[in-house]
């Protein structure tokens, strides 16, 4: 019950998070907070891939991490981790999902106007190694364009599987794209546990025996919101520096076909559908609706 009641608590304080982290922003750089030790320009030309699962091992220095949230944005819980972030002058790189992004357009602009890096994780969060080509790069393409739309400016060719699942066509694909792929180092399994502080336990023993990495979070959690005030604060006490990911040049986003179901007028979160007719560049005759 303690739990809960802080975790209300908190979320009840949020309304007050994106003032605060504006504030915080504009006081930046400041003594005794965590900040940006380096900024990294990636060229993502021919999709070049970065985390353990592909990437270069040496691309992180000893003490170097990369903060990354995946799933959202959701309006209390990013917000709350914007104002944190805020707070400790630092940086991530927000991995959107197409469907959260066109339901909270204004999250997305604070995101970019905080300046964080904004990249994608398909449109309704589909595992990608299931779906036809086509709808594959629909999930692709429609996540770009929406976040961008939603950003209100060209966003990073920077996209995470869900999942973590890809195949040889995606790869193939996003290498096409010149849009860079990025998979984890450190997974705070924060989906699972639900838990701030057992989040933070399990990043810092993560990084104690890695001691560099690529973190996976996921800021539509609450209790992720709650974790990350705490986790900024013992990465700063521990000495490890933050990385803030950008690309060289922003997105070249394709116009596609759009459709909405018909009864509701939005996107069904996580309905699979398959493309019944392609037009002869391989794109679905029509935007199929799920």
């Amino acid at each position: 019950m303690r739990f809960i009641g802080r975790l209300c608590f908190a979320l009840f304080s949020i309304g007050a998070a994106a003032p605060l982290a504006a504030q915080a922003h504009q006081a930046c750089p400041a003594p005794n907070t965590l900040g940006v030790a380096r900024a990294v320009d990636i060229d993502t030309t021919g999709g070049p891939r970065f985390g353990s699962q592909h990437g270069d091992p040496g691309f992180l220095a000893s003490g170097e991490v990369v903060l990354t949230f995946d799933d959202g944005p959701a309006t209390a819980s990013t917000r709350a981790i914007l104002a944190a972030l805020a707070s400790e002058c630092t940086r991530a790189t927000f991995f959107v999902v197409g469907e959260m992004a066109a339901a909270h357009p204004e999250v997305v602009r604070e995101i970019a106007l905080q300046g964080h890096t904004i990249g994608t994780h398909t449109w309704s969060h589909a595992n990608l190694r299931r779906l036809s080509e086509a709808s594959m790069k629909v999930q692709i393409e429609a996540a770009f364009t929406e976040a961008e739309k939603a950003a209100g400016e060209p966003i990073a060719p920077f996209f995470r599987f869900p999942y973590l699942s890809g195949t040889h066509a995606t790869d193939a694909y996003l290498k096409s794209r010149d849009i860079a792929q990025f998979s984890i180092d450190i997974d705070s399994l924060d989906w699972r546990t639900r838990d701030p502080q057992s989040v933070v336990r399990r990043v810092m023993a993560q990084l104690e025996a890695h001691g560099r990495g690529i973190i996976l979070m996921h800021d539509i959690h609450a209790s992720t919101a709650l974790a990350v005030p705490t986790l900024l604060a013992r990465l700063r006490e521990k000495g490890f520096k933050v990385v803030h990911l950008r690309p060289t040049v922003s997105l070249r986003a394709l116009v596609v076909p759009q459709g909405r179901d018909r009864t509701t007028g939005v996107y069904q979160r996580r309905r699979p559908f398959q493309a019944k007719t392609q037009q002869a560049d391989g794109w679905p005759a029509k935007w199929p609706p799920w």
